[in-house]
């Protein structure tokens, strides 16, 4: 008995069944159970927060300074002072140098008047 259940965990743990066998197939599908059915939190895996391409754009740059426009879902827009905040912490991370906001404009908006995208206005 143990011997039988025995050979079955050491055949099944080195993957002896040949192709076919319906002890391959049930192998098979508890992988394909495994792969498909765990939850994602088991493993800690969440997707990273980056800002893609489109997130933020560079409109102008002269010598009087920077224009972004930054996707307003990307800022906490809770007040002013946490739009700026939060348009600061990003564009350091977008350009690798610390940035002083000189102006910020919302500068699109859907159909309903909540605002997609930001003009913000930059000195390095």
């Amino acid at each position: 008995m143990f011997r039988k259940l025995g050979s079955a965990i050491h055949r099944g743990f080195f993957w002896t069944y040949e192709r076919g066998t319906w002890q391959y197939d049930i192998m098979v599908a508890l992988i394909l159970a495994f792969v498909f059915l765990t939850p994602r939190h088991w493993f800690h895996d969440q997707p990273t927060v980056s800002t893609a391409t489109s997130d933020v754009v560079l409109l102008r740059n002269d010598s009087a300074g920077k224009v972004y426009r930054l996707r307003a879902s990307l800022l906490d827009r809770k007040d002013n002072g946490t739009v700026i905040r939060s348009a600061r912490r990003i564009l350091r991370t977008f350009t690798g140098k610390p940035v002083e906001i000189t102006r910020i404009e919302p500068v699109e908006k859907d159909s309903e008047g909540e605002v997609i995208s930001y003009a913000v206005w930059i000195r390095e």
